[in-house]
């Protein structure tokens, strides 16, 4: 074998070596259950859920985890769920607390001074641990939208010798409000809503709904005019996320009754138009978008790994770091090089090696070892010449 051919080996063989797994960094260790990471605008602190098994406080940290203080007491229920607490730019974290009459909004400074209550008997959700309920800036900071469960609760009432979760009426509206709790106004009446999330640099609210006989993507604008249903899809849609331009809309499927158990992800813009499936065959779920909108990275309950990431339009579909079946609630940092994960128990820093790249990690790259190699064979052929 000469010396050309022995190069042109070690090329295809340095090429098809996999890039390392992203290392992973535990930011927590401790007794407490924490969960529902969220970054802050800047990408220094990290807001999360802690709990003992019977109460819940949330805390803030710095993004490498040193820094870390509790900023509500684990007397009552103090947390978030599926909306980002934040506030656009960092000053504020939007949560809900229970001090014995249920579940309303407050908002804080970040080091826990400065607490105002929104609501007061507002029903935000109907029982902690149910999904699909909370709050959400706007783009400006100057209003909140969120869900109220207007109505009498037997199921759940003070004094009950247990909870009977299927007694447990879940109808709620979509609300508006001043970031103060001023100007309440109720924008659906339906009962059926779930899930707002307001448009990124925009006057529109999206949430699900279930009047068109199976739970779909709705949009309204913020005066509670121009109702309009985005998505018509074969299942029930379970969940969505914003791009960060607030143009197109990721979801979830969940397959028709009747049918083989998947969860597919798809992508529509905004106003309904191009919808178009990325997934299939599995049971993919959370998709959450990269800042700058190129890439997607969502959960997995039937692959071969947990955390997957693929670029926007389904393409170089690639594990996402060292398999976790746990990992869950990922986030993706501001600067697009961290993303955050729970476990349920801790949460962990997926560093991500080159976040300007198209690919993500675990795509096959050429090693350090195998360009080495390379560099020697193309010095030597060169010599020869």
């Amino acid at each position: 074998m000469n010396q050309k051919t022995i190069c042109i080996v070690l090329l295809l063989i340095a090429s098809a070596l996999p890039a390392a797994a992203a290392p992973v960094v535990q930011l927590t260790n401790d007794s407490a259950f924490d969960a529902y990471p969220f970054w802050s605008p800047d990408g220094a602190r990290i807001a999360f859920v802690s709990s003992d098994g019977v109460h819940a406080g949330i805390r803030v940290m710095e993004r490498d985890g040193r820094i870390l203080t509790q900023v509500t007491a684990d007397r009552s229920w103090n947390l978030f769920t599926e909306f980002d607490p934040w506030s656009p730019d960092g000053e504020k974290l939007l949560f809900l607390s229970d001090d014995g009459g249920g579940l309303d909004l407050w908002t804080m400074n970040p080091d826990g001074t400065g607490k105002v209550r929104l609501t007061e008997g507002g029903r935000i959700t109907p029982s902690p641990g149910l999904s699909g309920y909370g709050a959400d800036w706007s783009a400006d900071g100057k209003r909140i939208v969120y869900t109220s469960c207007l109505f009498e609760n037997a199921a759940i009432q003070e004094g009950s010798p247990a909870v009977n979760l299927s007694a447990i009426r879940t109808e709620a509206n979509i609300w508006i409000m001043d970031a103060d709790g001023g100007n309440k106004k109720q924008l659906t009446s339906d009962g059926d809503a779930r899930l707002p999330l307001w448009q990124p640099q925009g006057d529109r609210i999206a949430y699900l709904a279930d009047r068109s006989g199976s739970r779909e993507i709705w949009t309204v604008q913020s005066d509670g005019t121009g109702k309009t249903q985005v998505t018509f899809s074969e299942g029930s849609v379970s969940g969505y996320s914003w791009s960060p331009d607030g143009a197109r809309i990721a979801y979830v499927v969940a397959s028709p009754p009747g049918t083989l158990p998947e969860f597919s992800l798809w992508v529509i813009d905004s106003d309904g138009s191009c919808s178009e499936q990325l997934t299939t065959g599995n049971r993919d779920k959370s998709p959450v978008w990269s800042q700058d909108g190129t890439r997607i990275a969502f959960r997995s309950e039937s692959r071969d790994q947990t955390l997957w990431v693929m670029m926007s339009n389904g393409s170089d579909l690639a594990p996402l770091g060292p398999d976790n079946p746990a990992f869950m609630m990922q986030q993706w940092s501001p600067d697009g090089r961290t993303i955050v994960v729970s476990d349920g128990n801790d949460l962990s820093a997926i560093q991500l090696e080159d976040p300007a790249a198209p690919a993500s990690p675990g795509f096959e790259v050429v090693s350090a070892a195998g360009a080495l190699l390379l560099t020697v064979c193309l010095l030597r052929l060169r010599k020869q010449e």
